[in-house]
């Protein structure tokens, strides 16, 4: 049996009678466990509380995606099963780091025990707050972790697409203005360079305002590029099949050339046609580029808007639609790699809110990426937006399987999650709910086979005052 000033080190039990602390001894098993020695492992059922007598413990998540913070018990603490602890399950995985030594406490104990010595009630119930608390915060930074590595991730594929897009198009830019450098003295009159300057900009005004019918199906494309392929040969252009593309991507037919080099002489022919594709080529180009770099433009402002780093912290007027649609920018790429159908109904009659728009960008994120996880490949997803009785209305729905009856009622519990091991901490929607009630909010949930509904209401700007400090 332990010796009782041995069991007097644990902090909870240093000033209890001599008496009392025999009653404990009688009851403790004592477990030494040497370093690296798993105590419990990440999901195992627990039942049991440890008294830590001498040694450290660490607490970390080893399933999944491996968690590099550590929480650590040291001799004095308690930790395990407690009294009134709702656990079942151990949500980390514990390891002795250095030799160990526990005195052990059954649940089914419990209530003997605290029946026997009764203000071990408190203060083990005050060590199971303190606990949870650091569960909590521990628990919620990991989860904001994992939603800015998905959205970084996301936006590394965004910003890739566009930043290469303008690497390629520069180089080939580079290329075609060498070509029109060349044909500049490739042995043209005067007057015939400026009447295809002329000509030239009378194609490109037709082909920019939609005059020049666009060939969409790629069959059809290719039938018209084989064909001006053909008549471009026969007049002595040495790459016709990449004038025909740049001419047919225009949406030039040979009949529009011909009308091109109406009264162009014979000798002149084939460089003016080289030139026109050159100039197009250079246009088309330029634009690519310039959309390239809209969209980085874009996807920085969606950044900006996603995280507020142009605004105050605190609470101020919000247009939610922005916030959701930085969201689903940030989004975009997981859309993309299910396949999803995306669909928005925003209510132009939606009011603003008053609140703390990082935070309600935290709502957005969680309530759609949990719906794209829902969702098979090629399934759907709608947000809608509408104005009731002087709330903001914002429903994000999903055409998944549902969320079963059962657990229905369970799924705001913190750290109570229906993904594997290392995949949630179970704290995302909890996050969701705690944000909501913070801006004077509520949230409904409706789910059955083939619709799961998740519904946010909140006070219109001129109606609520702001959101309360943490």
């Amino acid at each position: 049996m332990i010796d009782l000033e041995e069991l007097r080190k644990v902090h909870a039990f240093a000033d209890l009678a001599d008496d009392e602390l025999q009653w404990l001894a009688e009851r403790a098993e004592i477990r030494t466990f040497e370093p690296g020695e798993v105590l419990l492992a990440e999901g195992e059922p627990i039942d049991t509380m440890y008294a830590i007598l001498e040694g450290e413990l660490r607490f970390r998540r080893e399933q999944g995606t491996p968690d590099d913070r550590n929480m650590v018990r040291r001799g004095g603490d308690i930790t395990g099963m407690l009294p009134l602890s709702r656990m079942t399950h151990t949500p980390v995985t514990v390891r002795a780091v250095t030799r160990t030594r526990t005195a052990n406490f059954e649940a089914a104990g419990f209530p003997a025990m605290l029946e026997r010595i009764p203000e071990l009630q408190l203060r083990l119930a005050s060590i199971m707050v303190d606990r949870s608390r650091e569960f909590t915060r521990h628990d919620a930074q990991r989860e904001k972790l994992m939603s800015l590595g998905k959205l970084s991730a996301g936006l590394a594929h965004e910003l890739n697409n566009p930043a290469a897009a303008i690497q390629q198009r520069a180089e080939a830019l580079a290329r075609r203005v060498d070509d029109l450098s060349a044909m500049a003295l490739g042995g043209l009159d005067r007057s015939t360079a400026e009447a295809l300057r002329d000509r030239v900009r009378l194609v490109v005004e037709a082909a920019s305002t939609g005059q020049v019918p666009w060939i969409v199906d790629a069959l059809d494309r290719s039938d018209a590029e084989e064909a001006l392929a053909g008549w471009l040969e026969a007049r002595g252009l040495p790459d016709p099949w990449l004038a025909a593309e740049t001419f047919v991507a225009t949406g030039l037919s040979a009949a529009d050339l011909e009308h091109f080099t109406h009264g162009i002489p014979e000798q002149g022919l084939a460089v003016s046609l080289e030139w026109l594709e050159a100039d197009l080529a250079v246009r088309r180009l330029v634009a690519d580029v310039r959309d390239a770099s809209r969209r980085v433009v874009e996807l920085i402002a969606a950044v900006k808007s996603y995280s507020n780093m142009d605004r105050a912290p605190r609470s101020s007027e919000i247009d939610l639609h922005e916030g959701i649609r930085s969201t689903l920018t940030m989004l975009g790429h997981k859309l993309r790699s299910k396949d999803i159908v995306l669909r928005t109904d925003f209510g132009a009659d939606t009011p603003h809110v008053t609140g703390n728009p990082g935070e309600l960008n935290q709502v957005w994120t969680n309530l759609l990426d949990n719906a794209i996880d829902a969702v098979a490949p090629g399934g759907e997803i709608t947000v809608r937006t509408s104005a009731a009785a002087g709330q903001a209305v914002v429903e994000v729905l999903d055409d998944g399987s549902g969320i079963p009856a059962e657990i229905l009622g369970r799924i705001f519990e913190p750290f109570y999650t229906t993904k594997g091991i290392g995949e949630g901490t179970g704290l995302g929607l909890d996050v969701v709910r705690r944000i909501v009630e913070r801006h004077a909010g509520q949230m409904q949930l409706t789910s059955e086979p083939g619709r799961t509904c998740f519904e946010v209401r909140l006070p219109a700007a001129d109606t609520r005052a702001a959101p309360r400090p943490v």
